[in-house]
């Protein structure tokens, strides 16, 4: 079975969303926090930080010159 490779421009299109989602989480999760009621706007603010780090840490996976390109299955 062939491996297919990730198109240059759909990679470029996955790490742009990524970044972006990932910017808008971190700036409503840092809203929450701040504007929000003490214990859950924290908790609130809390996840989606967490979530826009995720995001955020998934952003070399979509690096289509990385050298590990033998090993990933896609």
């Amino acid at each position: 079975m062939a491996t297919r490779r990730r198109s240059l421009h759909a990679m470029l299109v996955v790490r742009t969303m990524l970044i972006s989602n990932g910017a808008l989480l971190a700036l409503i999760g840092a809203l929450y926090a701040v504007f929000g009621g003490r214990p859950s706007g924290f908790i609130v603010g809390g996840v989606l930080g967490a979530c826009a780090a995720t995001l955020w840490a998934l952003v070399p996976l979509t690096d289509p010159y990385r050298s590990d390109r033998r090993t990933a299955r896609w």
